[in-house]
């Protein structure tokens, strides 16, 4: 029922940090509003092209650098934290047509998308949650990944990382057990390599090294 999954889809997370600058704060009253708010749940994925997911893009640098240097794929950000979405409209050197941002949990705008819809989805170093009372708020959850299987289609990539060896572990056994997804490490020492198109040295939140300064990769496809 729609009453469960709002209860089940409950937003934990901030949603907005340090005032911002007025420039910062125009962007997101016009350019967003105008150029990349997603505003209806419906026709979400362009058909002409790949459709490629991040969900929570924190200051959104790399979705900033792959949407401009990959202009024939169709992006959707998810992040509902306003001071990241205007901090990725910042970052962008000019208006981008294959860019799409959703300002509200990335759960409803999931649900909403067409089964085997999505060439690739991103997770990059979302909320540990380290407190074990916590860990039932973190993203990947065998849940979260039937949805993420429903909606990719077959080997369609999901790609993961975090600073938590913690948070690594549990990512990499969850989604290693469930029946839709394998595992594409070619060498043990996979977990510490970036994908092949990987745009950055590394991103914001990676520079913070809140887990430590090495960054797990968990690169996954679908069956």
């Amino acid at each position: 029922m729609a009453e469960d999954k709002l209860i089940k889809h409950r937003f934990h997370g901030r949603r907005k940090g340090k005032p911002l600058t007025s420039y910062r704060q125009s962007l997101l009253d016009k350019d967003f509003i105008e150029n990349y708010k997603i505003t209806s749940l419906h026709n979400l994925v362009n058909e002409n092209n790949e459709n490629w997911l991040e969900i929570g893009f924190g200051n959104g640098e790399f979705l900033s650098a792959m949407c401009q240097a990959r202009p024939n794929i169709h992006f959707i950000g998810c992040e509902p934290f306003v001071n990241g979405i205007a901090a990725l409209l910042a970052s962008l050197e000019k208006t981008v047509g294959n860019l799409k941002i959703w300002d509200d949990n990335a759960r409803h705008l999931i649900d909403a998308l067409p089964d085997a819809s999505i060439d690739r989805i991103y997770l990059l170093n979302p909320d540990p949650w380290p407190k074990t009372r916590h860990h039932k708020r973190r993203f990947v959850q065998d849940d979260s990944l039937d949805d993420m299987a429903r909606i990719l289609k077959p080997n369609g990539q999901f790609i993961m990382s975090t600073d938590v060896s913690n948070l690594a572990n549990w990512m990499h056994e969850h989604t290693w057990n469930h029946p839709a997804f394998s595992w594409t490490a070619k060498s043990q020492d996979d977990w510490l390599i970036p994908p092949d198109d990987w745009p950055l040295d590394k991103t914001r939140y990676m520079k913070k090294a809140l887990g430590g300064e090495t960054i797990y990769w968990l690169k996954f496809q679908r069956k």
